[in-house]
């Protein structure tokens, strides 16, 4: 995106008393290299804009490692289940924003929420509540920071008491300029968020090393004037709770449309899962190891029922689902998943233009970001992008999972069988939280 405001300088502080704590904050950490200001004062007049450049970066990762035992689940906050709630909503409009084009869908949800969130804590007046409201933020600013920072601690102490691995990193490199103390201050004490210079090469570089090599570029170009970048990455390696058999795997047609089927890999077990059974589809709750993760399939019993389900996809027809699903016994089935690996790139300025936030991105002085220490008008959004990578297989998901299912009735059969062979939606969530980390749907598991 051009950005073009006339350059004023930057404002000293910034955030408001009720949105720091400067008595946490340590003199000189994270500013290791704000020598950057003094190009910018150089550059003075001869700099007529400038942008804040924003990206979220996501992943997940294949599984391993064994489990943990487990220890007693320490009670949810509300603020922490008024978050989840804001993020599920979140969740399913941005995907209603995705579905509207054709193909394969996967994204985190959650790291997108945390990154936007990171902005947002810098955002005021207009800007603010527009973002405010797109992203189902619930809360006001200092409340709704605090609560990130105990659902981060929450969803990850989770996983690892159960043997998996989920990393949430988030990072402020700055690229051209600097921001406030106490908006560093903020997104350290709130996000655990890593403060860095560099350039495009540093940027891409942080975003492999949290993810594992995954993701290897989550930018190809910065704008010229580019102030600073937001990064969060979000890293999941997980392993079923009931594994499958690499030898119960097969070569299987997999319906993409009435018109067209594709060979894929089609993994198959007999064990213990929760399904429910509607009118329209069916859907299975397929955990990791500990049971305090799971990928939730949700199948059309029409081989071409997807977009038909994804229409009556709505924050509270998804809640009432999972309650359903939640409260189904686990029963003798044969479970038929693809195998497949995914790797999907989001450019999200569109999306959310869609979903109301209309002022961060304006050049013409409307954007406000003062609460990063910079005079309205002179700091706005350029640039979101968002990577996701996820692979299915025998032992467990990378980094997010999925696979579709269809039940197909059997007269004959004493167990039930889903049979995941046509286009599905899925999801991996947190079952102490009921947080939804990765979300997408599968419409050609070849990727053809």
């Amino acid at each position: 995106m051009v950005c073009g405001t006339r350059h004023r300088g930057r404002r000293e502080g910034g955030l408001t008393a009720n949105y720091t704590n400067e008595a946490n904050f340590r003199e000189g950490e994270g500013a290791e290299s704000f020598s950057t200001m003094k190009i910018m004062k150089e550059r003075g007049k001869n700099m007529k804009k400038t942008c804040l450049t924003f990206s979220a970066i996501l992943f997940a990762a294949t599984l391993a490692v064994s489990a943990m035992s487990m220890v007693a689940d320490q009670p949810r906050s509300s603020s922490v289940d008024t978050v989840v709630k804001g993020n599920t909503a979140f969740a399913v409009k941005l995907y209603r924003e995705f579905s509207a084009s054709e193909g394969n869908i996967f994204f985190s949800p959650y790291s997108i929420s945390s990154a936007l969130g990171m902005t947002y804590a810098g955002a005021r007046e207009n800007t603010a509540k527009e973002m405010k409201e797109a992203l189902d933020f619930r809360m006001e600013q200092a409340q709704l920071h605090s609560a990130f920072k105990k659902l981060n601690r929450n969803l990850t102490a989770n996983a690892h008491k159960s043997g998996q691995k989920l990393n949430i990193a988030n990072g402020l490199c700055l690229t051209g300029g600097d921001v406030s103390k106490d908006f560093k201050a903020l997104l350290r004490d709130n996000y655990d968020a890593e403060f860095f210079a560099g350039d495009l090469a540093k940027i891409n570089g942080w975003a492999k090393q949290k993810t594992e090599g995954r993701i290897k570029k989550i930018l190809d170009k910065l704008d010229p004037n580019s102030v600073c970048v937001l990064l969060n990455a979000i890293y999941f390696k997980g392993i079923w709770e009931s594994q499958f058999k690499k030898n119960s795997t097969y070569d299987a047609p997999f319906k993409v449309s009435a018109n067209k089927q594709v060979k894929i890999p089609l993994m198959h077990q007999k064990s213990r899962f929760k399904i429910l059974n509607e009118k329209e589809f069916q859907a299975v709750s397929v955990p990791y190891k500990g049971k305090r993760l799971s990928m939730v399939v949700l199948l059309p019993k029409d081989a071409e029922g997807l977009a038909r389900l994804e229409r009556q996809l709505t924050t509270q027809n998804l809640k009432q689902w999972l309650v359903k699903l939640d409260k189904q016994p686990d029963r003798e089935t044969h479970l038929y998943l693809p195998k497949y690996k995914m790797e999907t790139s989001y450019d999200l300025v569109s999306s959310f233009r869609n979903l109301g936030i209309k002022d961060a991105f304006d050049t013409g002085g409307k954007a406000d970001f003062s609460g990063m220490g910079w005079p309205k008008g002179n700091l706005w959004i350029s640039q979101i992008k968002h990577k996701a990578f996820v692979e299915i297989n025998e032992e467990g998901t990378e980094a997010a999972a999925v696979t579709t299912v269809e039940m197909t009735k059997s007269c004959a059969r004493r167990y039930p069988v889903f049979r995941a062979d046509h286009p599905f939606f899925f999801m991996i969530r947190d079952n102490q939280t009921a947080s939804i980390l990765f979300m997408g749907r599968i419409v050609d598991p070849s990727g053809k």
